[in-house]
């Protein structure tokens, strides 16, 4: 039988060791195997938006045509009720692209979702076709999508502004 002493120590050690182990556990390596993106400036996937960062593109413009009737909504004192100062901004190319029945959604309900919901679709998607990987095949694997995105306001301002007709119509 070993002595108090000589336990403390055993138990020390495995107690170190288990302390090591988990310590290890919290620098664990991870690797980013695939990317997706949506940038202004036509930057629709990593090498594009690499570009447009190495060349020093200005993506901002004017309001699209199709996006905005900017003389009907712009005026230059920002104070005044229901129109909007800015003439310009960074605006995504395509959106009313979407292939709805590529992810199993009707026509009708995807003209009512917000524009980022099916971008995040879209580029999620995109992400797993860069890494390789076979969505139907990650279930049950220690994989991660994460994901940057604005704001969800886009239903909320829209829809209270206008009946869904009008917005399937602006969406088609």
């Amino acid at each position: 039988e070993l002595s108090p002493v000589k336990r403390a120590l055993i138990e020390q050690r495995r107690l170190k060791s288990r302390i090591e182990e988990l310590e290890g556990r919290q620098f664990e390596s991870i690797a980013v195997i695939g990317l997706g993106c949506r940038f202004p400036g036509d930057a629709n996937n990593p090498g594009a938006f690499w570009r447009l960062l190495h060349d020093g593109v200005d993506a901002v413009s004017d309001i699209p045509a199709d996006r905005l009737d900017v003389s009907r909504h712009y005026h230059p004192d920002p104070e005044v009720p229901g129109k909007i100062a800015p003439r310009f901004g960074g605006y995504l190319q395509g959106i009313d692209q979407f292939d709805a029945h590529a992810f199993g959604i009707s026509p009708r309900e995807a003209s009512t979702m917000d524009p980022q919901q099916r971008l995040l679709l879209e580029v999620t998607w995109e992400a797993l076709e860069h890494a390789g990987c076979a969505p139907d095949r990650m279930g049950g694997t220690p994989t991660g999508v994460f994901v940057g995105i604005g704001t969800g306001d886009y239903l909320q301002q829209f829809g209270q502004r206008q009946p869904l007709e009008e917005i399937d119509a602006y969406l088609a």
